[in-house]
């Protein structure tokens, strides 16, 4: 058997329950080393963390100004106008 991408591939997918059963167990069971793994990477990877959280930020105060607005639009008698 090949250790291919495309084999890896296609064995996630035919057996997608079995292997997130196994990535499960294996993150409970190594929950410090995950841990670890993470800081370090945020820690290599800075930039990116800050464009990440930039971005959340960024979507989090669109997403609180239009919640505003909707209430506005329902305040002044034209809730009609609210995308639902």
């Amino acid at each position: 058997m090949p250790n291919t991408a495309e084999y890896r591939r296609k064995y996630y997918y035919a057996n997608r329950e079995k292997v997130l059963g196994w990535a499960k167990t294996y993150r409970e069971n190594n929950k410090e080393k995950i841990r670890a793994a993470h800081a370090e990477w945020r820690k290599k990877n800075s930039e990116k963390v800050r464009a990440y959280g930039a971005k959340y930020r960024d979507a989090k105060r669109l997403e609180r100004e239009y919640a505003e607005w909707d209430d506005t639009l329902r305040e002044l008698g034209y809730a009609d106008l609210i995308n639902t």
